[in-house]
């Protein structure tokens, strides 16, 4: 039976930036991995930056760029967030939950993980054939912390986890959200869980308002017209 144990975190970043990589060049990289001076290893939106002991004791400065995602997606996923207990709990233990990829990727149009084609990177190195093993030692130190801190990958992509938590776990205002169907406890659109879903499919914009619960005066008002539409017939028939 085929193992269905969901990727992990460092698993996932090396499936992004792996492509095209070449074996001989990994095998180095790997054995650059020892030199990598750890605590000048810095995560912050947007980069990755450390330094790296070169040939003959020589320093490279290597960093690795993502773009950070866009401040508009937070309002609506807030909302989101403040129906799906079990995201939530999960992102206060530290963990990226797959249903926070999942709603990032039908929201925004993006996921947590950034496409590879968006993923840029420089080393002091100059190699004339890039990425050079410095980069690929970088990739490969970043996949193992994020196997033991998966959050520093929301660092990298400039969510502001600490305030989306504050915000969702406020109790939201009077008919702020619609009520889930039938009693639901959870989003449904979020889920399943743990399996490798195609994150990057896009909701279209009447699918966000209702995830998001933005279109209840609309759809009231769809409503209450086809209402009045369906007694004005029923006056109108013959009796």
């Amino acid at each position: 039976m085929k193992d269905r144990r969901p990727a992990s975190m460092g698993e996932r970043w090396r499936r992004v930036t792996s492509h095209g990589a070449d074996l001989d060049q990994f095998e180095q990289a790997l054995a650059s991995l020892p030199s990598v001076r750890s605590p000048r290893v810095r995560i912050q939106a947007g980069s990755i930056q450390a330094e790296m002991e070169g040939a003959m004791g020589s320093i490279h400065e290597v960093s690795i760029q993502t773009p950070t995602l866009p401040a508009r997606v937070w309002p609506p996923v807030v909302r989101v967030m403040r129906r799906s207990s079990s995201m939530l709990e999960g992102l206060q233990q530290g963990l990226v939950p797959r249903a926070f990829d999942r709603l990032l990727a039908r929201v925004s149009g993006e996921a947590v993980f950034p496409e590879p084609r968006r993923i840029t990177s420089g080393c002091t190195c100059n190699d004339p054939e890039p990425p050079c093993r410095h980069v690929l030692a970088l990739h490969e130190l970043f996949a193992r912390r994020l196997d033991e801190n998966p959050w520093e990958l929301l660092v990298l992509r400039g969510v502001p986890l600490r305030k989306l938590i504050a915000d969702a776990a406020r109790p939201p205002g009077e008919g702020e959200l619609p009520p889930l169907a039938f009693g639901a406890q959870e989003e449904p659109v979020l889920f399943p869980e743990g399996e490798d879903g195609d994150l990057d499919s896009v909701l279209s914009p009447g699918q966000v308002s209702r995830l998001v619960g933005t279109d209840v005066a609309r759809s009231r008002k769809v409503v209450r017209a086809a209402i009045d539409a369906f007694l004005r017939l029923d006056d109108a028939a013959p009796s």
